[in-house]
């Protein structure tokens, strides 16, 4: 308790200090002195029956005056206080009593403080700690990214779970599948020791506890528990001298309490129901057991050796068998369930990887049965025959998925088409519609310049204005057809190369599809071709040779001409040209095109942003400008232009 909880406690303490600091100088000036030195055994001063002394030899003890308060285990050494300390120690002995008194006093003030606000102090502690347990939950989750599982009415899948018990010990945890269908009641998990038998069946329990507790458990997304009355299991060994119990007598008093206070629905984890006993009559009693208790809807989930144990639950349609994963070349375990499928135990091979003598192990084969061995054989041409099919399912599942992402692309490429289509068209019909309104808009002009002719010059001779109407009108219908062949070029697709045989690496169309790209491969009637970052597969049938790429810009250029012809701006002319995410093929043919409509429009430089990236398509576009009859000039940009991943090209006059 702080000195401030009281004056009076204050004052009392401060005065025990006083009184110790005057009584120890005293006893310490008395220990230096030179004459005591050959009375005083050490050269310090201690407590002894919490009363200040000093250590004194035991023959000078009857020479110096005061009491002695104890003595050394070896009894060289005397504890004196002296004469002149005795009333001293006896004033801080009251005032320490008198402070244990205040501090009483003070501690039942407080109490009686407290008492009056019991029940909402009593709140805030459940408050904090129900906030404590919440917090505490939380931070186990986020570290270990758990989830919430979704509650069912029979089926256990758990996807990827951990043992928290592990996640606990910071270890490398190896994820495990647990999956029971609701349909069935039993699962029967085999395989050989040090495998994961037993964790997968305690996380199953652990995991079921923390649902129904609220905690969010360490499994993936997806995962399902059935909600339990009660989670029963009889795992490890019981036995205990003390009351008389071997491993099998501990194991049937547990399965015996389990019967005795079954509540369906329930969970029972057994771990090697029947051990410790004679081999067949163990197995019985695990048959017995995984036929019985299932039949009020119980679910188990059990861990077995027996041969009898593993055909039976294979035999039987409420059984789900699943064998702990596991390389048998190495006998390293995977810790992974691997469903319909028995494990072996692998005790032999495993006690001689452990270094069990030979001669042990020869005579052991020996004692196998026959039946024995002829199961064990069977049952590794069934796991061979599993892996097998195992193996061609992850392969064909890996096509199915290449396959379904193709048909995703497939069907991505055909709506961007139609999407470009649509664009496309829509352009063109209002390129024709402001076409007509140019054409129309220059007619009216010249038949307005006519008449104002006809009324301003009506000394000219009327052969003279008809020859001038006549050339006017002959200019106009002559400019009219050819802005008419040019917007027609514009409007229809490249022409395609019916005659010429396509091969691999040439650009080519789907006829009637508008579909371009380079041509991969060719294999009977199917091709692959590939445009952009995207292969698609086409008939063969319908591919044709486009014609080359001067098309593309003389048209983009003659509308561009068009447009400088009438006095206005080419609309899609712009100052800047984005090159980002093309290939260099692509890439150039835009500028091309973007540098022939910028120069028709009159623009004195194009910006052209390539980024920065590998400085591949950096160096295709500067190599280009130096051969462009429209490129004057190039530089890099500067700092506010973008630096080196901009490209401000000069245009010549």
């Amino acid at each position: 308790m702080r000195d401030e909880a009281s004056d009076e406690l204050a004052a009392v303490r401060r005065r025990m200090r006083d009184i110790r600091a005057h009584l120890t100088r005293r006893l310490e000036a008395m220990v230096q002195r030179h004459s005591m030195s050959d009375v005083v055994a050490e050269d310090y001063v201690t407590l002894r029956n919490n009363r200040f002394v000093i250590p004194v030899k035991s023959n000078y003890g009857q020479k110096l005056q005061g009491i002695v308060q104890d003595r050394s285990a070896s009894g060289e050494t005397l504890f004196l206080e002296p004469l002149f300390a005795v009333d001293m120690n006896n004033d801080l002995l009251l005032h320490g009593r008198e402070e244990e008194r205040i501090v009483r006093r003070i501690l039942a003030d407080l109490t009686a403080l407290v008492r009056e606000h019991a029940e909402p102090i009593g709140a805030t502690f459940a408050a904090l700690t129900a906030f404590d347990v919440l917090a505490a939950k939380a931070r186990f989750a986020e570290r270990h990214r758990c989830t919430q599982p979704e509650l069912t009415d029979g089926e256990i899948d758990l996807r990827r779970a951990r043992h928290p018990i592990l996640l606990f010990n910071e270890r490398e945890v190896v994820p495990i599948d647990i999956r029971l269908p609701a349909d069935k009641s039993v699962l029967v998990i085999t395989g050989p020791n040090t495998g994961g038998k037993t964790v997968a069946l305690k996380t199953a329990g652990l995991l079921s506890l923390m649902a129904q507790s609220g905690l969010l458990v360490p499994a993936d997304e997806g995962s399902r528990l059935p909600c339990w009355a009660g989670v029963f299991a009889d795992v490890g060994d019981e036995q205990n001298i003390q009351r008389n119990l071997s491993t099998f007598s501990a194991h049937i008093a547990n399965l015996v309490d389990i019967e005795a206070h079954l509540d369906p629905p329930a969970l029972i984890l057994l771990d090697e129901p029947g051990v410790g006993t004679d081999p067949e009559e163990g197995a019985s009693l695990a048959i017995g057991l995984l036929e019985t208790l299932p039949s009020r809807r119980v679910r188990v989930i059990a861990t077995t050796h027996y041969t009898p144990v593993k055909l039976y639950a294979l035999t039987q349609d409420r059984c789900v068998v699943a064998a702990v994963d596991f390389d048998l070349p190495t006998l390293a375990p995977r810790y992974r369930l691997l469903y319909h499928s028995l494990g072996e135990s692998l005790a032999l091979p495993i006690a001689e990887q452990l270094g069990l003598p030979a001669r042990v192990l020869t005579a052991a084969r020996a004692a196998l049965s026959e039946q024995t061995r002829t199961v064990n054989a069977a049952l590794g041409r069934m796991e061979e025959s599993r892996r097998g099919f195992e193996e061609q399912r992850v392969e064909i599942e890996s096509r199915e998925a290449a396959v379904a992402a193709r048909e995703r692309e497939s069907t991505a490429l055909l709506e961007e088409l139609r999407t470009q289509r649509r664009e496309r068209w829509k352009g063109e019909l209002e390129a024709a519609r402001l076409f007509l309104r140019e054409v129309k808009s220059e007619g009216r002009e010249i038949l307005a310049g006519l008449r104002a002719a006809e009324r301003n010059f009506q000394e000219t001779p009327r052969r003279g204005v008809e020859a001038e109407a006549a050339g006017a009108l002959e200019s106009f219908v002559e400019r009219a057809m050819e802005a008419m062949d040019r917007h027609t070029a514009l409007a229809g697709e490249a022409p395609l190369a019916p005659a010429e045989p396509v091969r691999v690496g040439d650009e080519v169309e789907i006829a009637g599809g508008g579909f371009r790209g380079e041509l991969l491969s060719i294999s009977g009637e199917k091709a692959w071709i590939r445009r952009g970052g995207m292969r698609v597969e086409v008939p063969a049938g319908q591919l044709r040779r486009t014609a080359t790429a001067e098309s593309a810009p003389q048209a983009a250029g003659a509308s561009a001409i068009g447009h400088a012809l009438s006095g206005e701006r080419d609309e899609t002319a712009r100052s800047e040209v984005t090159l980002i995410g093309l290939r260099a093929r692509e890439a150039l043919a835009k500028l091309e095109e973007a540098l022939d409509r910028a120069s028709l429009a009159g623009y004195g430089s194009v910006r052209i942003v390539h980024g920065k990236g590998s400085g591949a398509l950096r160096r295709a576009v500067q190599e280009y400008l130096q051969l462009s009859p429209y490129c004057s000039r190039f530089r890099d940009g500067a700092n506010e232009e973008g630096g080196t991943g901009v490209t401000i090209a000069e245009l010549g006059d």
